[in-house]
């Protein structure tokens, strides 16, 4: 019966584990444009949009990717229509930052449109603070920019019961309905502006990405199967 049991579990956290998504920008050469590689494109499969692998600083050595400018980096996903999702970014913004810049999740996307925006995080060096513009656009729950060193961004989303919870540095910028300006429930791009329409801003470093499934939510599941024993 054990045995039984074991195999049970094992099928349910095999399943929890599909779909995932890693990216450390590890296997790519410094200086590769990421355009139409490992599934990053330009915004609207421009090239002169894509993100810039680089050495100059990394979470996790030797790459991360690099935004400035107009960079306007996308990365489309298919199939997350439903269960529980952990959406995590790395980011470090040097001082000196001049324009705003961006974390978006995207709902619809599509090269060319049509679009929705799921996830809006604006990190805007004239007021020096972060917020989730979509849901909380006066910064009710705004936390100040993290400046010259890594910060995590992590949007928690369950796409079955179309909420969410977006955090920043571990703070909660927001929460609610994921789906918040309408267009389906699902991840449907990850996007990254560098935020400025001419001349070269302060560069954006991106590393250690992941859209993983919700760690508990394979223990829910075998909770709810009896497969979850008290000693």
């Amino acid at each position: 019966m054990r045995c039984v049991l074991f195999l049970a579990a094992g099928m349910v956290l095999a399943t929890a584990a599909s779909g995932q998504w890693i990216e450390n920008f590890d296997s790519y050469p410094n200086g590769t444009v990421l355009q139409n590689v490992g599934g990053w494109f330009g915004w609207d499969n421009v090239p002169a949009a894509a993100g810039t692998v680089t050495n100059e600083r990394a979470r996790s050595s030797p790459n991360s990717m690099k935004i400035w400018g107009d960079d306007d980096a996308v990365h489309p996903f298919t199939g997350y229509t439903s269960g529980q999702w952990v959406f995590t970014a790395w980011q470090y913004i040097p001082s000196g930052l001049d324009q705003m810049t961006y974390f978006i999740i995207n709902n619809t996307y599509n090269h060319g449109g049509p679009y929705e925006w799921a996830i809006e995080t604006h990190m805007n060096p004239s007021t020096g603070f972060v917020n989730e513009q979509l849901r909380d656009p006066n910064g009710l729950n705004k936390q100040p920019i993290v400046y010259n060193q890594w910060v995590e961004i992590k949007t928690v989303i369950d796409l079955t019961a179309n909420q969410m919870q977006h955090y920043y540095n571990g703070a909660l910028l927001a929460s609610g309905i994921w789906n918040v300006r309408g267009g389906p429930v699902a991840i449907a791009a990850l996007d990254l502006f560098a935020g400025a329409p001419t001349g070269h801003n302060t560069p954006v470093f991106w590393d250690d990405i992941s859209l993983v499934p919700e760690p508990t939510a394979g223990l829910l599941l075998l909770a709810g199967l009896g497969l979850l024993r008290r000693r």
